[in-house]
């Protein structure tokens, strides 16, 4: 259930129609005993464990490509040769808003400086 709070929260449609499933296929059990039966809820147990694996496979390389790892991986590399990525940013970050600064207060000069 809590998974399914969570997929409802961020909005994941795949997440909630596979948990739902899931859920159904467990409806559907298996009743009865005996090593037929048995095996039946077995290989249906391995089938859902497949599906499950397979997404969590194609989440984990959705993960892998997302800016924030891709950062992530920038930020080591750069690290390994003694540099600082957030440093670097946040340096050019600063030089982008001394520009802005400027370009603003130069601006506003020149409207101070209009005729009227």
């Amino acid at each position: 259930m809590a998974e399914a709070n969570r997929a409802y929260e961020t909005g994941d449609a795949e997440a909630l129609r596979r948990i739902l499933d899931e859920f159904q296929d467990g409806a559907d059990a298996v009743t009865g005993e005996g090593i037929g039966a048995e095996l039946i809820r077995i290989i249906r147990q391995i089938s859902l464990a497949k599906t499950r694996l397979s997404a969590i496979e194609r989440e984990l390389a959705a993960l892998r490509k997302s800016e924030i790892a891709l950062l992530k991986k920038q930020a080591e590399e750069m690290q390994e040769e003694g540099r600082d990525l957030l440093a670097e940013l946040a340096a050019a970050v600063g030089e982008q808003i001394d520009r802005a600064r400027k370009k603003y207060e130069s601006l506003l000069r020149q409207e101070r400086h209009k005729p009227a």
